[in-house]
């Protein structure tokens, strides 16, 4: 499955979301499509994929500390 988890940024962990977007860890099981920093809301935007929904949620709470995130399953329009 793909999901992609949107950040919004704590205003005083800014610079804390960079850097762990910049140099994270990515757990096995997960494989990071892509990752963007956004100018607006949200702040931030991780594209990946995982076969297991509980692995994803793990992989999800990393960003907590940093900011609020939504977190969405992606459905291919071919799948449809």
């Amino acid at each position: 499955m793909k999901f992609v988890t949107f950040i919004n940024a704590y205003p005083d962990k800014y610079s804390d979301m960079f850097l762990l977007l910049k140099s994270m860890h990515v757990p096995d099981g997960i494989s990071i499509i892509s990752s963007y920093f956004i100018f607006g809301k949200p702040d931030a935007m991780v594209i990946f994929e995982c076969s297991d929904e509980s692995k994803a949620l793990k992989f999800v709470e990393t960003f907590a500390g940093v900011g609020d995130t939504e977190t969405h399953v992606l459905v291919s329009v071919e799948r449809i």
